[in-house]
């Protein structure tokens, strides 16, 4: 197949106030190419995107598209123009069906029942999801909602498709699927624009690489002639070490803080599952999406009132009910997904970084509240995380998304709480800030905090924790320890029990 120059971006510049995001970028993309779009958190590769899927006009610069310049003003001309964005945050309609929200732009009035529905079907196949077609969006796990937004664009025809962070909440096995997808895309001619943090995926599936910092393009290269640490320095402007630290935990020196008994959902997951958490311990829970990892953390919370389960907390003398929100005055909990319910988005980011602590910025007998103090006290838990601001006035969703789960890390920082619950911690942050909040975690957790930790990365949670729990259609599978951890020992028992 011959290929031929899809798209040709001259010297995009986009401003917002207080922050250039973009200066003179350029590059080239061709039909059959997945290309790589690199930079740390903030260094303006959504904002490129938003230019090229309509949603920002740039302040200057020329797109073209198969030689002909093109202006793309709102979502639907990117549309005609050929362009699907999948966004970096799930953008779906909960309360409409499966194929409605994979044909929202096209259903109009009354239509046919069956068209629509098998169409879907053959996009949801081709992603290898199997669910029905029917199902509303809201019963859906965020992995399986992300894919129908990935079927979504694909049903728009596109011959260039934007992808920004597909992969932050599916699945291995979804992630598979999509590779496959991306490769056979590739093949057909469509020309592809892959947004990632993880280096893994762009030696993976990418051709070749551009890379951005402070909004600027620093580095263009393939894939097949360079290696992580090159772009990691084009990314960081400086090589780093990227060394995993190595943590020591002796269990046996560390008083037990969190005993959890039976606990099983009312839905079936969590299903029978007890474990202990120790003081100073990162214990790991991993399994597939849509094994029943997150369930175990709101049963425990009492999030999702579970049908049975005892626990003890710390000093406690023994088992009781889970029940109410007894571990919440002590507990902090980062969720999977930080725009419905990890943050404030309308609100200011020192709004947000206290809002775990008010009783702390209290004075007077009338319990008056101390803004300028929160505002003061919330810039030293942002810097400490070396999130990426303005100021601390600036509404939490300008934020990059890396830059936002930063800052609702330091929000759970603030609460001082003594166990950490936390659900996909990097999820959509660079190589630099997820080495960042490892290092923070590791400090804390060597001070005495305990964490409970699930990723669905392997590298991560082998990195990150002394001790693994594998879950697999609820139950609890495996216990891994430090000396055990490989993918093979993680697979192990879910295989075998697919089996």
């Amino acid at each position: 197949m011959d290929k031929h120059r899809s798209l040709e971006v001259r010297n995009i510049s986009k401003h917002f106030p207080g922050v250039k995001a973009l200066t003179d970028v350029s590059f080239d993309l061709y039909s059959g190419e997945v290309l790589a779009l690199m930079g740390v958190n903030g260094a303006g590769k959504s904002t490129l995107m938003n230019v090229l899927g309509g949603i920002h006009q740039p302040d200057k610069g020329e797109v073209f598209i198969n030689g002909e310049e093109v202006r793309i003003d709102d979502p639907i001309r990117a549309k005609e123009l050929g362009i699907a964005f999948i966004q970096q945050e799930i953008k779906i309609f909960e309360n409409l069906s499966v194929f409605e929200n994979i044909f929202i732009t096209e259903l109009k009035g009354v239509y046919l029942p069956g068209k629509p529905r098998k169409e879907a079907k053959r996009y949801l196949d081709m992603l290898g999801l199997d669910i029905n077609v029917n199902t509303k969006m809201s019963r859906l796990s965020v992995g399986e909602q992300q894919m129908v937004q990935i079927a979504r664009a694909l049903s728009q025809g596109g011959k260039i498709i934007l992808f920004d962070e597909p992969t932050s909440s599916l699945s291995d096995v979804e992630k598979q699927n999509l590779f496959d997808t991306i490769r056979k895309l590739r093949d057909s001619g469509i020309a592809i624009v892959y947004i990632t943090h993880y280096l893994d995926e762009v030696f993976e599936i990418c051709d070749k690489a551009i890379v951005l910092r402070d909004g600027m393009l620093v580095g263009e290269c393939s894939i097949h002639n360079t290696d992580k640490h090159q772009i990691i320095s084009m990314m960081l402007g400086a090589a780093i070490d990227m060394e995993v630290e190595q943590r020591v935990f002796d269990e046996s020196r560390a008083d037990i803080v969190l005993e959890v008994e039976n606990l099983t959902g009312k839905r079936g997951k969590p299903d029978d599952v007890s474990f202990c958490l120790r003081r100073g311990e990162i214990l790991g829970i991993w399994g597939l999406l849509g094994s029943g990892r997150t369930e175990i953390i709101r049963n425990l919370l009492a999030l999702d009132v579970p049908k049975n389960g005892r626990v003890k907390y710390m000093n406690s003398d023994s088992l009781v009910p889970v029940r109410g929100k007894a571990l919440h005055k002590k507990a902090a909990y980062l969720t999977e997904g930080r725009h419905y319910d990890g943050m404030f988005a309308n609100m200011p980011l020192w709004v947000n970084v206290t809002s775990t602590r008010l009783e702390r910025f209290t004075k007077g007998a009338f319990k008056i509240m101390d803004v300028a103090s929160e505002r003061q006290e919330s810039t030293k838990y942002l810097d400490d995380m070396n999130v990426a601001y303005t100021g601390e006035t600036m509404l939490a969703k300008n934020l990059s998304g890396g830059n936002q789960q930063k800052m609702i890390l330091s929000k759970w920082f603030m609460k001082e709480a003594n166990i950490f619950f936390l659900d996909e911690p990097t999820k959509g942050v660079d190589v630099g800030a997820k080495m960042e909040i490892h290092r923070l975690i590791f400090d804390r957790a060597e001070k005495g905090n305990s964490f409970i930790v699930i990723s669905s990365e392997f590298e991560e949670i082998m990195a990150m924790c002394d001790r693994i729990l594998v879950i697999n259609h609820g139950k609890l599978v495996n216990e891994v320890t430090k000396e055990d951890f490989s993918k093979e020992t993680l697979m192990k028992d879910i295989v075998e029990g697919e089996a």
